[in-house]
């Protein structure tokens, strides 16, 4: 060790005298300590006895060329090298960098660097989550058109990240708001449709009466007002667009335990999906004996027992009473506030064919975040009282054995099996039906993505007087957004006022037909876009399976940890849909999450 202590003492020695404009000048990269791969230099061979801000501009712009230089090196898939794939949370466009981003982009630019050093094949890319309200709203203030004030933005946010010497894989930009990006966002949403993913229902959703728009639960603060506009947020019923990931929840929830290093990201996720130990099933609904064509859904932390169900019930707010329902009257008829209220409308089992009533519930709240679940007396003594006090007919389904086994009774092709084996066949039973039976907890709801706004990807459906919606075919995407005159949209989509591109012919039976007006949720685009990193110029697919095998799991994700579970959760997601849909081997989309 002595010998390390010599020569750094030989080092800074010599670089005193450097400084102090000593015999030995050091000249354009000649280097001082040997195998470094930096330099210290001096433009004119003299050293100036103080380091000024000038000094200091002078040598960040001898190196920024050269640092831009090797930055632009395209980052080819090389299999000869173990690869690092190092990414950063991509910037809204709003015109300006604040210093968040350059926390993070410089944690991003240390690593990758550090990781090429190490001779691992790096990929560091950015780009930009283009679409969204902000930018709607500020065009619509300085009367401009969305893209106009997003790329003058980009482009004045890429010269601030330039200037900070930050070695990005440019060759990988990608942009949400251009038609070559958001064709592949809308070639997932018809593969998650076809897969029974993507669904459409009336709903009580948040309502901003700023911006006009629906929020998402998340989206909504602790005091009730909407995240962007601060407003107060109402209640409206509204027919939206929602992505299933209930049916990813158990799969999700079991996986964080293969992520490690998610440090203080998996309590919140955790806590945000809840406890998956049940279910919903789907019901369609009959009034005074005749079919109404409408569906209901409603949850059971029991399903093994579903064959002695008593009744479905509704909470006083359910949709049924207050949307647009065809029973809505039926119901209201039989409400009595502060009871338990038998009504003339009965709930038919899609899975068993049981047909039970529906019953309003005095209390308001039900557990979780539920509006709707199914009675089973012979599991919820709260069900017991109910059935009894209305007169409702049920049937004991579990019989305890003698050791102590519960076993099933009075369920068809379930009886005699044990609970826990019931409720694995059962839901596996529901779910090869498209009846329900993906497990998930009480408290996690689906994802709306239906938003009234025109800066957003269109959604890529036909809705059909014949036919009913009907997914655009692949080789007709992307369905690109119409220039339409303003993009206020007060109380209705800004996109239904442009009639020539609403007005289409459905691709099923040709006949006429009209395009979805409303957009998606800005979290679609980013919930894939680490995908597209790993091929982002492939105009036939949303990317090469091989290639993104190579480069996925991302190894280092660097973003705030106040994205815990709104974008990571619908990243994860995403990847989790991907990895069934066979376009990818990973499962896990991160190795590390990384926030402050």
């Amino acid at each position: 060790m002595a010998s390390v202590w010599q020569r750094l003492g030989f080092y800074a020695s010599l670089l005193k005298r450097q400084l102090n404009g000593g015999p030995d000048v050091i000249k354009w990269e000649r280097r001082v300590i040997p195998g470094c791969t930096r330099s210290i230099y001096s433009a004119t061979g003299k050293w100036t006895k103080e380091y000024t801000l000038q000094t200091r501009k002078d040598v960040e712009k001898w190196w920024h060329q050269r640092i831009k230089e090797q930055a632009s090196k395209i980052s080819e898939a090389d299999k000869s090298k173990p690869k690092f794939y190092v990414l950063s949370m991509f910037p809204y466009p709003s015109g300006k960098l604040h210093m968040g981003h350059v926390r993070v982009y410089t944690i991003s630019d240390t690593i990758a660097r550090f990781q090429k050093m190490r001779g691992m094949q790096v990929i560091n890319p950015m780009g930009w989550d283009a679409f969204g309200l902000p930018a709607e709203n500020a065009a619509v203030e300085r009367n401009l058109h969305p893209q106009s004030w997003t790329q003058s933005n980009i482009k004045h946010m890429r010269k601030q990240l330039d200037r900070l010497g930050l070695c990005f894989s440019w060759d990988r930009e990608i942009t949400t708001c251009l038609p070559d990006y958001y064709k592949w966002t809308q070639y997932l949403f018809i593969k998650l449709y076809e897969a029974g993913l993507a669904y459409q229902k009336e709903a009580l959703v948040n309502w901003d009466p700023v911006d006009q728009t629906v929020l998402a639960n998340e989206q909504v603060d602790e005091h009730g007002c909407s995240w962007r506009s601060g407003a107060k947020v109402e209640q409206k019923y509204l027919r939206q667009w929602f992505i299933k990931t209930t049916a990813y929840a158990k799969a999700m929830q079991d996986a964080l335990a293969d992520l490690p290093e998610w440090y203080g990201i998996k309590g919140m996720q955790a806590h945000w999906i809840g406890d998956c130990v049940g279910c919903h099933l789907d019901f369609t609904l009959k009034v005074h004996g005749q079919a109404t064509g409408e569906k209901l859904t409603a949850y059971t932390a029991t399903p093994e027992a579903i064959y002695g169900t008593s009744h479905v019930a509704i909470s006083p707010s359910h949709r049924l009473l207050h949307g647009h329902s065809s029973l809505k009257e039926a119901l209201r008829m039989a409400l009595v506030p502060g009871k338990d209220c038998l009504t003339p409308v009965m709930a038919v089992n899609m899975l068993t064919q049981q047909e039970v009533p529906v019953v309003i519930l005095a209390k308001a709240d039900l557990e979780g975040s539920l509006d709707s679940k199914i009675g089973i007396p012979s599991t919820s003594s709260e069900d017991t009282i109910l059935a009894q006090t209305l007169g409702l007919a049920y049937s004991e389904v579990i019989e305890t054995l003698p050791d102590g086994t519960e076993r099933l009774s009075s369920s068809a092709e379930f009886t005699g099996m044990t609970r826990q084996d019931a409720f694995l066949a059962l839901t596996q039973k529901a779910r090869g039906k498209r009846v329900g039976g993906d497990v998930t907890s009480d408290k996690l709801k689906d994802w709306l993505i239906s938003r009234q706004r025109y800066w957003g990807t269109p959604i890529p459906i036909v809705h059909c007087p014949v036919c009913g919606p009907t997914p655009v075919p692949l080789e007709d995407l992307p369905v690109t957004l119409p220039n339409i005159a303003s993009f206020t949209g007060k109380g209705g989509p800004p996109l239904a006022m442009a009639s020539e591109w609403v007005n289409c012919s459905c691709p099923r039976c040709k006949g006429a037909a009209k395009r979805e007006t409303d957009t998606m949720d800005t979290f679609v685009d980013s919930a894939w876009y680490y995908f597209r990193y790993t091929d982002p110029h492939n105009p036939h697919s949303p990317f090469n399976t091989a290639v993104a095998d190579y480069w996925m799991p991302v190894d280092l994700y660097i973003g705030g940890k106040e994205h815990a579970v709104m974008h990571l959760f619908y990243a994860r997601f995403f990847s989790h849909f991907c990895h069934d849909q066979k376009m990818v081997k990973h499962r896990p989309g991160f190795q590390v999450q990384q926030g402050p």
